[in-house]
């Protein structure tokens, strides 16, 4: 198998850090692209163009990093999705809250990119910055919630958190989310951060 991916994706982030909390990293094979170039070849893996995509030996390839994270989980040894009842349910939750962090970020980040300047582009942004703040107002209310066992949740919480930190250092999410600060202080030691965070 082989997972394509960019280093600065949150997205890709995500897959390549469940692939180390799975098992499966050794398993797979990395390659780094620069999907803005649109390589040769690459829309045939992944006909929207983002990353990750992950090629398999025995079936087509899967692309969008959840469907790519449960693929990894399904296969390795250790389990980051819950396979039942609250706890299932909780990581995905999880997930969702990170994924809104994850969608409003890049947003704004391309909406900065190409309309700097524009009023009704910072009306988007204004909206967008609303809807990181409050996931991460529930993250910090549900914080108890992400102690315990390696989960999906966990892993896209911390990839989020991680690129606000690499796009929008500037914005100081830690000082009103102080327990959700020292969860990521400690989880950001983990092997799957440490290896995949875009700016080692």
């Amino acid at each position: 198998m082989k997972l394509i991916y960019s280093g600065a994706s949150p997205y890709a982030r995500k897959a390549r850090a469940t692939a180390i909390e799975s098992g499966m990293a050794s398993k797979i094979e990395m390659e780094e692209i620069n999907p803005w170039a649109d390589p040769d070849g690459y829309r045939d893996v992944n006909p929207v163009g983002k990353v990750p995509a992950l090629i398999r030996d025995d079936g087509p390839a899967l692309y969008q990093s959840n469907v790519v994270c449960e693929y990894l989980d399904a296969q390795g040894d250790i389990k980051t999705y819950p396979a039942s009842g609250p706890e299932r349910w909780t990581a995905l939750r999880q997930l969702a809250a990170a994924d809104g962090i994850l969608d409003a970020s890049v947003l704004i980040r391309m909406e900065g990119m190409f309309h700097e300047g524009d009023a009704v582009a910072q009306k988007l942004i204004d909206r967008q910055e609303l809807s990181v703040d409050e996931a991460l107002n529930q993250l910090e209310s549900e914080i108890t919630d992400l102690e315990g066992s390696i989960t999906i949740g966990q892993i896209a919480v911390a990839c989020a958190l991680g690129y606000r930190d690499f796009r929008f250092a500037e914005i100081d999410w830690r000082g009103s989310h102080p327990k959700l600060a020292t969860w990521f202080a400690a989880f950001a030691q983990r092997a799957s951060m440490t290896e995949t965070d875009p700016e080692a």
